[in-house]
């Protein structure tokens, strides 16, 4: 019923893993949720499960923007300079236990480009109409840092999940995604555990692939 649908983002499968046009790494395939969540695919496609996934992936930028805008209109500047990335860096490992299928369509709209655009206009406008010049400062640089995503890569280049064998922060979102939806159509994901040992046996495979590689 989404095939009709335009999707915001594009993805590349390879046979260990999806990435979307945005930079976003699963290591999970079509035919994954498909095997380990049959039937989900008949009621959402593979793009919109994976946009999904990016609009909680993405909601760590937006809600640490919007969180700074917030508080520097309220408490002292220095506060929400040091509150905001540490607020993203939390969010961004720890969102997937909050993800649901009622929030989706609200991050869905504050990441949209237009929305952060206006908010972050209005309030680095008054921020310099007032003289809140510190503030304006950081407002531009966190901007810059939070709309193209620098933080998240920073977060991903220091996640060492995968040397770990746990599931890197993008695949766990995914995972409960697929939970969260399929519970939603009344398909219990009964075999969403062994998704999780299929994605841990993926990032192995893929970190393999990588060091041979090197060794050539």
């Amino acid at each position: 019923m989404n095939d009709k649908k335009k999707h915001s983002i594009n993805i590349v499968e390879t046979p260990f893993s999806t990435v979307t046009s945005g930079g976003h790494w699963f290591h999970a395939t079509r035919d994954t949720v498909n095997d380990y969540t049959p039937g989900l695919l008949k009621k959402y496609s593979y793009e919109d499960l994976i946009r999904k996934s990016v609009t909680w992936i993405d909601s760590a930028d937006s809600l640490a923007m919007f969180l700074y805008f917030i508080l520097a209109y309220t408490v002292n500047p220095w506060i929400p300079i040091i509150v905001a990335p540490l607020f993203h860096y939390w969010w961004y490992h720890q969102k997937s236990a909050f993800v649901n299928t009622i929030f989706t369509p609200f991050f869905n709209i504050i990441n949209k480009d237009f929305v952060q655009l206006i908010v972050a206009a209005f309030a680095l406008s008054f921020m310099g109409i007032y003289g809140m010049y510190l503030a304006v400062t950081f407002g531009i640089i966190y901007f810059f840092l939070f709309k193209v995503g620098l933080l998240r890569r920073l977060w991903d280049r220091l996640d060492k999940s995968r040397e770990k064998g746990k599931l890197p922060p993008n695949d766990r979102v995914l995972k409960m995604v697929l939970v969260r939806y399929s519970l939603y159509q009344n398909m219990p994901p009964v075999e969403v555990e062994s998704l999780e040992r299929h994605v841990r046996q993926a990032v192995v495979d893929f970190n393999t692939k990588n060091k041979k590689k090197k060794k050539k």
